[in-house]
Protein backbone atom coordinates (compact mmCIF):
# COMPACT_ATOMS: atom_id res chain seq x y z
CA UNK A 1 0.00 0.00 0.00
CA UNK A 2 2.70 2.70 1.09
CA UNK A 3 4.39 1.99 -2.58
CA UNK A 4 1.19 2.25 -4.42
CA UNK A 5 0.36 5.76 -2.38
CA UNK A 6 4.38 6.77 -2.96
CA UNK A 7 3.64 6.22 -6.92
CA UNK A 8 0.23 8.07 -7.09
CA UNK A 9 2.14 10.94 -5.70
CA UNK A 10 4.85 11.10 -8.54
CA UNK A 11 7.27 10.03 -6.33
CA UNK A 12 9.59 6.73 -7.25
CA UNK A 13 10.60 4.64 -4.01
CA UNK A 14 14.22 4.60 -3.76
CA UNK A 15 16.08 1.82 -5.48
CA UNK A 16 17.80 -1.00 -3.43
CA UNK A 17 21.42 -1.26 -4.66
CA UNK A 18 22.06 -4.39 -7.08
CA UNK A 19 24.12 -6.68 -5.67
CA UNK A 20 24.98 -10.52 -6.40
CA UNK A 21 24.89 -12.91 -3.71
CA UNK A 22 27.84 -14.31 -6.60
CA UNK A 23 31.67 -14.07 -5.90
CA UNK A 24 32.33 -11.96 -9.38
CA UNK A 25 35.84 -12.37 -10.63
CA UNK A 26 37.41 -11.26 -13.71
CA UNK A 27 40.66 -12.22 -15.41
CA UNK A 28 41.71 -9.89 -16.88
CA UNK A 29 42.66 -9.62 -20.39
CA UNK A 30 46.46 -7.68 -19.88
CA UNK A 31 48.14 -9.14 -22.84
CA UNK A 32 50.75 -12.16 -21.88
CA UNK A 33 51.05 -12.64 -18.28
CA UNK A 34 48.12 -12.45 -15.25
CA UNK A 35 46.35 -10.39 -13.44
CA UNK A 36 42.85 -11.13 -12.08
CA UNK A 37 40.23 -9.48 -9.72
CA UNK A 38 38.10 -10.81 -6.92
CA UNK A 39 35.14 -8.84 -5.46
CA UNK A 40 32.84 -10.21 -2.76
CA UNK A 41 29.26 -9.26 -2.09
CA UNK A 42 30.01 -7.62 1.27
CA UNK A 43 32.41 -5.36 -0.86
CA UNK A 44 36.09 -6.35 -0.62
CA UNK A 45 38.64 -6.31 -3.09
CA UNK A 46 41.52 -8.69 -4.18
CA UNK A 47 43.69 -8.27 -6.68
CA UNK A 48 45.98 -11.57 -7.69
CA UNK A 49 49.23 -10.60 -10.20
CA UNK A 50 49.56 -7.44 -12.12
CA UNK A 51 50.44 -8.11 -15.38
CA UNK A 52 53.79 -6.81 -17.14
CA UNK A 53 52.72 -3.16 -17.16
CA UNK A 54 50.73 -0.26 -15.39
CA UNK A 55 47.83 -1.40 -18.07
CA UNK A 56 45.94 -3.35 -15.24
CA UNK A 57 45.23 0.53 -13.83
CA UNK A 58 42.54 1.82 -16.19
CA UNK A 59 41.19 -2.05 -16.33
CA UNK A 60 40.66 -1.65 -12.79
CA UNK A 61 39.08 1.82 -12.50
CA UNK A 62 36.67 0.90 -15.46
CA UNK A 63 35.02 -1.83 -12.70
CA UNK A 64 34.93 0.46 -9.88
CA UNK A 65 37.50 -0.85 -8.01
CA UNK A 66 38.82 2.41 -5.46
CA UNK A 67 41.01 0.61 -3.75
CA UNK A 68 42.79 -2.87 -3.12
CA UNK A 69 42.11 -4.85 0.56
CA UNK A 70 44.66 -7.41 -0.76
CA UNK A 71 47.33 -7.91 -3.37
CA UNK A 72 48.78 -11.12 -4.04
CA UNK A 73 52.08 -11.43 -6.16
CA UNK A 74 52.17 -15.03 -6.81
CA UNK A 75 55.52 -15.03 -7.89
CA UNK A 76 58.72 -12.62 -9.32
CA UNK A 77 58.51 -12.64 -12.61
CA UNK A 78 57.80 -9.59 -14.58
CA UNK A 79 54.82 -10.87 -16.81
CA UNK A 80 53.14 -11.13 -12.98
CA UNK A 81 54.35 -8.05 -11.22
CA UNK A 82 55.19 -5.79 -13.66
CA UNK A 83 52.37 -3.45 -12.89
CA UNK A 84 53.05 -3.41 -9.55
CA UNK A 85 54.36 0.17 -9.08
CA UNK A 86 51.45 1.45 -11.07
CA UNK A 87 48.86 0.13 -8.72
CA UNK A 88 50.65 1.78 -5.60
CA UNK A 89 50.71 5.17 -6.76
CA UNK A 90 47.06 4.55 -8.19
CA UNK A 91 44.88 2.23 -5.50
CA UNK A 92 45.81 2.04 -1.19
CA UNK A 93 46.63 -0.90 -0.99
CA UNK A 94 45.48 -2.40 2.53
CA UNK A 95 48.05 -5.82 2.30
CA UNK A 96 50.68 -7.82 0.23
CA UNK A 97 50.93 -11.46 -0.06
CA UNK A 98 54.52 -12.60 -1.49
CA UNK A 99 56.55 -15.62 -0.92
CA UNK A 100 60.53 -15.76 -0.78
CA UNK A 101 63.08 -13.87 -1.54
CA UNK A 102 62.60 -11.52 -4.29
CA UNK A 103 65.80 -10.00 -6.06
CA UNK A 104 66.41 -7.07 -8.29
CA UNK A 105 64.18 -3.90 -8.80
CA UNK A 106 61.23 -6.01 -8.02
CA UNK A 107 62.47 -7.24 -4.71
CA UNK A 108 63.19 -3.28 -3.62
CA UNK A 109 60.11 -2.33 -4.58
CA UNK A 110 57.99 -5.01 -2.40
CA UNK A 111 60.75 -4.89 0.43
CA UNK A 112 59.78 -0.96 0.75
CA UNK A 113 56.26 -2.07 1.09
CA UNK A 114 54.49 -1.65 4.58
CA UNK A 115 51.24 -4.34 3.32
CA UNK A 116 53.71 -6.49 2.18
CA UNK A 117 54.11 -10.27 4.18
CA UNK A 118 55.82 -13.60 3.18
CA UNK A 119 52.89 -16.26 2.90
CA UNK A 120 53.26 -19.89 3.12
CA UNK A 121 50.82 -23.11 3.09
CA UNK A 122 48.48 -23.64 5.83
CA UNK A 123 47.95 -19.64 6.61
CA UNK A 124 44.19 -18.31 5.37
CA UNK A 125 42.61 -15.14 5.45
CA UNK A 126 38.69 -14.06 5.79
CA UNK A 127 36.79 -10.97 3.58
CA UNK A 128 33.34 -11.26 4.89
CA UNK A 129 31.98 -14.87 3.46
CA UNK A 130 35.10 -15.46 1.37
CA UNK A 131 38.01 -17.66 2.50
CA UNK A 132 41.38 -17.61 0.90
CA UNK A 133 43.64 -20.82 1.56
CA UNK A 134 47.52 -20.90 0.96
CA UNK A 135 48.74 -23.91 -0.59
CA UNK A 136 52.16 -23.70 -1.43
CA UNK A 137 54.89 -22.79 -1.14
CA UNK A 138 55.65 -24.82 2.22
CA UNK A 139 56.78 -22.83 5.60
CA UNK A 140 60.49 -22.51 6.03
CA UNK A 141 61.04 -23.90 2.10
CA UNK A 142 64.24 -21.88 1.44
CA UNK A 143 63.18 -20.17 -1.81
CA UNK A 144 65.69 -18.55 -3.64
CA UNK A 145 65.19 -16.48 -7.20
CA UNK A 146 67.27 -18.81 -8.95
CA UNK A 147 66.41 -20.13 -12.74
CA UNK A 148 62.88 -19.44 -14.45
CA UNK A 149 61.91 -22.83 -13.13
CA UNK A 150 62.65 -22.54 -9.77
CA UNK A 151 60.86 -19.37 -9.31
CA UNK A 152 57.57 -20.65 -11.28
CA UNK A 153 57.52 -23.68 -8.35
CA UNK A 154 57.87 -21.16 -5.18
CA UNK A 155 54.46 -19.60 -6.84
CA UNK A 156 51.81 -18.47 -4.09
CA UNK A 157 49.11 -20.68 -5.13
CA UNK A 158 45.63 -19.70 -3.65
CA UNK A 159 42.63 -21.29 -3.25
CA UNK A 160 39.02 -19.07 -3.33
CA UNK A 161 36.14 -20.13 -1.49
CA UNK A 162 32.86 -18.56 -1.36
CA UNK A 163 30.07 -20.79 -0.60
CA UNK A 164 29.86 -24.08 -2.37
CA UNK A 165 32.00 -22.59 -5.10
CA UNK A 166 35.85 -23.33 -5.17
CA UNK A 167 38.21 -21.27 -7.57
CA UNK A 168 42.38 -22.20 -7.61
CA UNK A 169 44.72 -19.70 -8.70
CA UNK A 170 48.28 -21.66 -9.11
CA UNK A 171 50.38 -18.69 -10.47
CA UNK A 172 53.11 -20.34 -13.30
CA UNK A 173 53.54 -23.87 -10.78
CA UNK A 174 54.79 -26.26 -12.56
CA UNK A 175 55.00 -30.00 -12.45
CA UNK A 176 57.43 -29.61 -9.37
CA UNK A 177 55.13 -27.47 -7.22
CA UNK A 178 52.11 -29.29 -8.46
CA UNK A 179 54.15 -32.54 -6.92
CA UNK A 180 54.42 -30.95 -3.31
CA UNK A 181 51.00 -30.15 -3.16
CA UNK A 182 49.99 -34.04 -4.18
CA UNK A 183 52.03 -35.02 -1.32
CA UNK A 184 50.91 -32.25 1.52
CA UNK A 185 47.57 -30.98 0.37
CA UNK A 186 46.05 -33.64 -2.49
CA UNK A 187 42.21 -32.73 -0.29
CA UNK A 188 42.36 -29.41 -0.76
CA UNK A 189 42.94 -29.44 -4.87
CA UNK A 190 39.47 -29.93 -6.02
CA UNK A 191 37.87 -26.19 -7.43
CA UNK A 192 35.11 -25.13 -9.76
CA UNK A 193 37.26 -22.96 -11.69
CA UNK A 194 40.95 -23.31 -12.26
CA UNK A 195 42.95 -20.54 -13.57
CA UNK A 196 45.47 -22.63 -15.56
CA UNK A 197 48.95 -22.78 -14.71
CA UNK A 198 51.30 -20.61 -16.14
CA UNK A 199 49.50 -19.51 -19.37
CA UNK A 200 48.65 -23.38 -20.39
CA UNK A 201 51.86 -24.52 -21.04
CA UNK A 202 53.53 -28.42 -21.03
CA UNK A 203 55.16 -27.82 -17.91
CA UNK A 204 51.90 -26.41 -16.00
CA UNK A 205 49.53 -29.09 -16.68
CA UNK A 206 49.27 -32.53 -16.50
CA UNK A 207 46.46 -35.27 -16.33
CA UNK A 208 47.28 -35.78 -12.69
CA UNK A 209 46.67 -32.02 -12.03
CA UNK A 210 43.58 -32.15 -14.08
CA UNK A 211 42.51 -35.56 -12.20
CA UNK A 212 42.86 -33.85 -8.77
CA UNK A 213 41.52 -30.64 -9.44
CA UNK A 214 38.47 -31.71 -11.84
CA UNK A 215 37.45 -28.32 -12.87
CA UNK A 216 34.20 -27.52 -14.69
CA UNK A 217 35.72 -24.30 -15.80
CA UNK A 218 39.34 -23.55 -17.38
CA UNK A 219 40.71 -20.43 -17.43
CA UNK A 220 43.72 -19.74 -19.50
CA UNK A 221 45.44 -16.05 -19.06
CA UNK A 222 47.69 -15.68 -22.17
CA UNK A 223 48.84 -13.00 -24.86
CA UNK A 224 47.34 -13.31 -28.44
CA UNK A 225 50.14 -14.74 -30.82
CA UNK A 226 52.38 -15.01 -27.78
CA UNK A 227 55.66 -15.97 -28.75
CA UNK A 228 56.29 -18.94 -26.05
CA UNK A 229 53.16 -20.83 -28.07
CA UNK A 230 50.79 -20.72 -25.02
CA UNK A 231 48.78 -22.42 -24.37
CA UNK A 232 50.11 -25.83 -25.62
CA UNK A 233 47.96 -27.86 -27.74
CA UNK A 234 48.43 -30.81 -25.90
CA UNK A 235 46.94 -29.02 -22.75
CA UNK A 236 43.73 -27.96 -24.21
CA UNK A 237 43.51 -31.43 -25.73
CA UNK A 238 43.47 -32.74 -21.84
CA UNK A 239 41.10 -30.03 -20.81
CA UNK A 240 38.37 -31.17 -23.61
CA UNK A 241 39.08 -34.91 -22.74
CA UNK A 242 37.87 -33.74 -19.10
CA UNK A 243 34.90 -31.63 -20.79
CA UNK A 244 36.39 -28.62 -18.89
CA UNK A 245 34.51 -25.45 -20.46
CA UNK A 246 38.11 -23.64 -21.61
CA UNK A 247 37.92 -19.77 -21.68
CA UNK A 248 40.99 -17.85 -23.20
CA UNK A 249 41.89 -14.48 -22.61
CA UNK A 250 44.15 -14.23 -25.93
CA UNK A 251 40.70 -14.89 -28.03
CA UNK A 252 37.97 -13.60 -25.70
CA UNK A 253 39.18 -10.98 -23.81
CA UNK A 254 38.61 -10.66 -19.84
CA UNK A 255 36.74 -13.56 -18.40
CA UNK A 256 33.94 -12.60 -15.94
CA UNK A 257 32.84 -14.88 -13.62
CA UNK A 258 29.77 -14.83 -11.26
CA UNK A 259 30.67 -18.03 -9.11
CA UNK A 260 31.08 -20.87 -11.52
CA UNK A 261 29.23 -19.15 -14.30
CA UNK A 262 31.93 -17.69 -16.58
CA UNK A 263 31.32 -15.51 -19.97
CA UNK A 264 33.59 -13.27 -21.94
CA UNK A 265 33.13 -10.17 -20.89
CA UNK A 266 32.08 -8.21 -24.21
Amino acid sequence: MLVLLTLACGRKPPLAPVRTAELDIMFLDVGQGDAALIRTPEGATVVIDTGHNGQIVPLLRSHGVVRIDLLILSHSHVDHTGGLNALRVSFPIIETWYAGRYRGRIGQTVAGMDSAQTVAAGMTKTLGHLTLLVLHPEPNAGLSEGGDSEVNNGSVVVKAVYGTTQYLFPGDCELGCWGDMFRLHRSDLRADVLKVAHHGSWNGTNSGVLGNVRPAVAVISCGRENRYGHPNPIVLKMLQQIRAKVFRTDEQGTIHCLGADCVPEN
